[in-house]
Formats: structure tokens, C-alpha cells, sequence
């Protein structure tokens, strides 16, 4: 099984009070509301969403949205 990136985009947005910046190419930790509870939250939603848990060591590389889209879809497919 595997994500479409549009499903994965939506279940970040959700969790952005300014949703229409969220997209493939932002650069999440650079939106207003970004914080560590923020991540947190973050890697909580990918979980319950995807059934994957983000390394701490990857989420940290990821820069983008596409960046966590692309770790997740690795995750599930290695899963």
C-alpha cells in the first residue's frame, strides 16, 4: 500500500490554521504556527493516519512536505 501525496497533504493541512500554504514544496517548519508540540502533533497524525512512525532522525532531515510524504511512503512500503 502506498499514499497518494494528495491524501498526504490533506492530513497535513488540517493540522495548519493557514492550510492554503500547506503544499508539497513548504517547508513546514517555516509556517507561523510551527513549534515542537507542533511536531509532535505532526508525527501523531501521520501515525493514526498511515499506520507509520516517523525515525526522529529522518523527521529531522525532512525539510518539506514532500520530504514526510516520501519518508512515510518508504515506511509503509518497508512495513
Amino acid at each position: 500500500m502506498s499514499v497518494a501525496i494528495a491524501e498526504f497533504i490533506e492530513v497535513v493541512k488540517g493540522l495548519f490554521a493557514d492550510e492554503e500554504l500547506v503544499e508539497a514544496s513548504t517547508s513546514f517548519r517555516e509556517l507561523e504556527e510551527w513549534s515542537s508540540m507542533q511536531a509532535l502533533i505532526l508525527i501523531a497524525a501521520v501515525d493514526e493516519h498511515f499506520g507509520v512512525t516517523l525515525p526522529e532522525k529522518e523527521f529531522r532531515k525532512a525539510i518539506t512536505v514532500e520530504d514526510l510524504f516520501r519518508l512515510t511512503n518508504s515506511l509503509i512500503k518497508n512495513a
